[in-house]
């Protein structure tokens, strides 16, 4: 950092006692001579067209001795006008024009004007051209032209050619100083800028003036110090610069960004009564900002009202604050009146407006409003379409969100990584991998891939497309690999089952330093649920305890559904009991709980409190419920659940509904019934449902309507060896031996294997897996007599097993 080295160094600066000729020296041997041609390129509003040229120019060997231009006057004159007005373009002509003609230079004082305008050019070689031309004709021991050169590198970006002629400046003035700690500041190198204001005042007794002050709060903002920006305040208050509009504000916004609302207060209310300050809308905006950033939005909202009684105009600043301040509320009444209030100032083209527009209707669920503002204004501005595409992605409409990258594609080019997230998040949630590696591809093209919001956004996708081997590739040539990446890949491990890798991905994440979070629990979770490993849950829920997380409404959800999983109903019951803040997923989870282990009573009755409680039961509650009545038989009542959610819900049955109906009459025998619903399915039927009915048709013995099952079933999955083994077990049932070897020789040219049957047990925290057919369990000698014993005393009891 050249600040750093400058306060390292800061003897640099004592060049005073040096002599004028070793300060020429030292300053000038360090500056490259230009060519005596020079060339700039213009785009003046003085010529009569606007085509952009090339004039060059010859300064002659000793431009003094040339005859003073008679227009100079005039000369000079357009040079500050133009200067003053930002053309700095027709300054740099206009200088031109006077070389050509001739001048006096000893008499030109306008060249920190000409210098500044090559500043606003913002062009490196022509501003080092000016240099060269200013070293040349000896004027680098005026500090005015020199502070202009200070500026003009800063503005070009060269930091380094603007702190080598400070070190080297034989006099600074406070501009000298106040240039360095602007230039850092508009250099993002905010920590330089303090250092170079805590230089000039402790080592050199300088005080700065209210543009130093101002940049040196306006960075103490950018880092969140508070402790220096009060040190800066103080510094203000002992000078009289309190009253200052821009340092008020500067002030305001250096606390509310370090969090201190109190002190923001206090400022602002030491000046609103000022009649001179209260209508300055600039203070007004930072300070309903500033609260909107800290969330106290009550405040804001008062704030903003406060203003406009007291009819102070509200500009395009002020507006997207307040619609910032309605998207955090999800006030879609308030945002209606702010957007009536900007039709009215005649401010609804603006760019900045639209953009917070479509936040706010997007977040408060109102996309069509959203989508009809974007329509309007035809903008090509990057933010507003990474804002549409983003919370189209956000709001389930991730085909809209696609839609909309590719026609920004086609219209503008390469988008930007913002972007980039947003359709990888679309492809996620649609498991699109044919798209999602189209994106990828861009990402590289583009070289977002570095990105590691990106990287991460990658391996959740090819995550949740299935393809692990991609998402373990992308993250483990990730620079950075923070929560979010580890949470992609455990997600995608545990959607994926691939257990013991989300497991051992856990470990490894708590090694390299990185606490998990409620999103990396409820992931490991679910991987101790697939287990049915009891003990991990305990494991996981006593980390929970210990971290405070146990109150979290997520990772009790995810308790309940593992814990009922793991077999441990009561453990689920306690936590649900327990919860001081239940949403829909608790309910269902619950309810899911309860169904599984065939507690119907409290099942049932949990479902009476979840509509007390104001909770409206979706899809997700009704395929529990229509579960859990078709393993306990109870056809009425899942009929009359199934006609509740169609009729008394308006909900639409899914496929996962009709499965549990086919289940429900097929088991009761209804295998009509069940039949004529699945002909009747407005969806396509799975062969989940086939296959459900053909288990019915095996358990009551319709051979018939098993064969035209199982057809369907076959039409879908042809390569299914679990229903080919069940229709082949059906038709031994029923003697039909021939048949019987004609449908396991299929199975056989058909070259499927069925896979053997695994389980497993946990006895005092050791886990003891059985495949069927297999006795390599070390006490299998002790286990299987056991089993022979017990099935004897089922079947003395009346059961009769299925063959």
């Amino acid at each position: 950092m050249e600040a750093m080295k400058l306060f390292n160094h800061h003897h640099s600066f004592h060049l005073q006692n040096h002599s004028k000729d070793q300060e020429k020296l030292q300053l000038f041997s360090t500056v490259p001579l230009f060519s005596k041609n020079i060339s700039f390129i213009k785009k003046s509003s003085l010529s009569s067209n606007s085509q952009t040229h090339f004039t060059s120019l010859n300064f002659h060997e000793n431009p003094s001795l040339k005859p003073q231009n008679k227009d100079g006057f005039s000369s000079n004159k357009l040079i500050m006008e133009f200067s003053e007005q930002g053309l700095f373009e027709d300054v740099i002509r206009v200088y031109v024009r006077m070389l050509r003609n001739g001048f006096q230079v000893q008499d030109f004082k306008f060249f920190p004007c000409v210098i500044k305008s090559f500043g606003g050019l913002s062009d490196v070689k022509s501003s080092r051209q000016i240099h060269g031309h200013v070293l040349k004709l000896g004027f680098l021991a005026d500090v005015y032209v020199v502070n202009a050169l200070l500026g003009m590198y800063f503005k070009c970006g060269e930091i380094k050619d603007a702190v080598q002629i400070f070190e080297k400046m034989s006099e600074r003035d406070l501009v000298s100083w106040n240039s360095m700690i602007s230039g850092f500041y508009q250099s993002e190198d905010y920590l330089g800028s303090l250092m170079i204001f805590s230089l000039m005042t402790k080592e050199h007794g300088l005080f700065p003036n209210r543009v130093g002050c101002l940049s040196a709060v306006s960075s103490c903002a950018s880092i969140k110090s508070w402790i220096l920006g009060r040190e800066i305040h103080g510094f203000v208050l002992k000078n009289g610069l309190e009253n200052d509009e821009f340092l008020v504000s500067g002030l305001i916004e250096m606390y509310m960004k370090c969090g201190d609302v109190r002190n923001a207060e206090h400022v602002f209310n030491s000046i609103v009564n000022k009649e001179s300050v209260r209508v300055n809308t600039v203070i007004w905006n930072v300070m309903i900002m500033g609260y909107v950033s800290n969330e106290c939005l009550s405040k804001a909202q008062e704030l903003f009202v406060e203003m406009l009684e007291l009819e102070i105009e509200p500009d395009s600043s002020t507006l997207v604050a307040a619609l910032v301040l309605c998207t955090q509320l999800l006030d879609l009444s308030l945002g209606k009146q702010i957007h009536r209030l900007i039709l009215a100032f005649g401010l609804e083209n603006d760019t900045r407006i639209q953009t917070a527009l479509i936040e706010m209707y997007f977040k408060c669920c109102y996309p069509e409003s959203a989508l009809k503002i974007f329509r309007r204004s035809h903008s090509d501005n990057l933010v507003m379409w990474g804002a549409v595409i983003s919370n189209s992605a956000q709001n389930e409409f991730p085909f809209r969100a696609l839609e909309l990258f590719c026609n920004f594609m086609s219209k503008y080019g390469f988008p930007d990584s913002q972007m980039l997230l947003a359709v990888l998040r679309s492809c996620s949630s649609l498991a699109l991998k044919a798209k999602g590696m189209e994106i990828h591809c861009l990402a590289v093209k583009t070289g977002c891939v570095s990105d590691f919001y990106v990287g991460s956004a990658l391996v959740d996708m090819y995550g949740k497309c299935g393809d692990i081997e991609s998402a373990q590739n992308i993250f483990s040539r990730l620079r950075f690999r923070d929560l979010v990446a580890w949470n992609a890949l455990i997600c995608g491990y545990s959607q994926n089952e691939w257990l013991d890798e989300a497991l051992a991905a856990f470990c490894d994440m708590q090694r390299e330093g990185i606490r998990p979070n409620s999103v990396t629990t409820a992931c490991i979770l679910s991987v101790c649920a697939h287990l049915s490993v009891r003990i991990l849950c305990k494991e996981v829920h006593c980390f929970l305890i210990r971290q405070g997380w146990n109150s979290n409404v997520l990772v009790s959800n995810s308790l309940i559904a593992a814990y009922a999983k793991c077999g441990d109903i009561n453990y689920s019951w306690i936590i649900f009991e327990n919860m001081h803040e239940r949403n829909q997923v608790s309910w269902n989870t619950i309810i899911s709980a309860l169904g599984m282990h065939g507690d119907m009573d409290k099942m049932f009755a949990s479902f009476v409190k979840m509509k007390q409680a104001g909770m409206k039961p979706d899809l997700v509650t009704f395929t529990s419920l229509l579960s859990a009545c078709s393993h306990a038989g109870r056809v009425d009542m899942g009929c009359n659940f199934f006609q509740s959610m169609v009729e008394e819900y308006k909900l639409q049955p899914q496929v996962e509904h009709y499965t549990c109906m086919v289940d429900l009459l097929g088991r009761a025998g209804h295998l009509s019934q069940a039949y004529d619903l699945v002909m009747d399915m407005p969806c396509e039927p799975d062969d989940r449902i086939w296959g459900s009915l053909l288990g019915s048709c095996r358990s009551h013995g319709d051979e018939k309507l098993a064969k035209v099952v199982a057809n369907h079933v076959f039409e879908l999955d042809a390569t299914s060896i679990g229903y080919r083994v069940l229709l082949a077990n059906l038709l031994e049932d029923l003697g039909k031996a021939h048949e019987v070897v004609k449908v396991r020789s299929e199975i056989k040219d058909m070259g499927l294997k069925k896979q053997p049957g695994c389980s497993w047990i946990e006895i005092d925290n050791d886990i003891h897996v059985f495949v069927a057919g297999d006795c390599s369990h070390h006490q299998s000698e002790e286990i299987y007599p056991v089993i022979d014993s017990l099935t004897l005393e089922l079947k003395q009891a009346g059961y009769v097993p299925l063959p």
